[in-house]
């Protein structure tokens, strides 16, 4: 459930911390009418971004910019709800401000893969994570009782499956890049 655990299991993310990040995210968690995970916050605290493998890539909020960081996410909430028909009965369907139960994007792939945080309550500490494809049909989804830095360690150590993703991914030992955009 902390940033240690994913910064034990990706060496190569410590050294590329940033000073300390100041997130306003009261405006954020305002806009979003939820708290946010700690877990999360932390990260965002502590680097500017993350992509895993050049693939996985962590939305991170940035200082000053907490604004754009909540309509992305609202876009992608209704993204969501445009995918599940925009009924509330589906089991995967969007956030909804005030009702538990639905999905809050985190993270997304170039290939349409999704992670979410399933709004299971007040306590957003304990929100699973749910892996989604675009391509893949809903029962292929997983839920996994993580935090999203531990679902990520666990990602990385291979002791958390891959769920529709790509083969092979992450690697053995997968780039990481939280400071710097790597090079094409």
């Amino acid at each position: 459930m902390s940033l240690l655990e994913l910064e034990n299991a990706l060496p190569t993310l410590i050294p590329q911390a940033s000073p300390p990040r100041e997130i306003d995210w009261t405006k954020i968690e305002e806009a979003l009418e939820t708290p946010l995970p700690r877990d999360f916050k932390n990260l965002s605290e502590r680097y500017r971004f993350l992509l895993l493998d050049a693939f996985l890539s962590v939305h991170i909020p940035a200082p000053g910019a907490e604004d754009i960081y909540c309509e992305s996410v609202w876009d992608l909430i209704s993204a969501l709800d445009h995918l599940t028909g925009g009924g509330a009965e589906h089991p995967n369907g969007p956030y909804r401000a005030g009702r538990a139960g639905g999905l809050i994007p985190w993270a997304s792939s170039p290939e349409g893969d999704y992670w979410y945080w399933r709004v299971t309550g007040a306590d957003p500490d304990r929100w699973p994570v749910v892996v989604g494809n675009r391509q893949a049909d809903w029962e292929e989804w997983a839920e996994v009782e993580e935090t999203a830095t531990s679902y990520l360690a666990g990602l990385v150590r291979g002791e958390i499956p891959g769920h529709g993703l790509p083969e092979g991914f992450p690697g053995r030992a997968p780039s990481v890049h939280a400071n710097t955009w790597p090079a094409h």
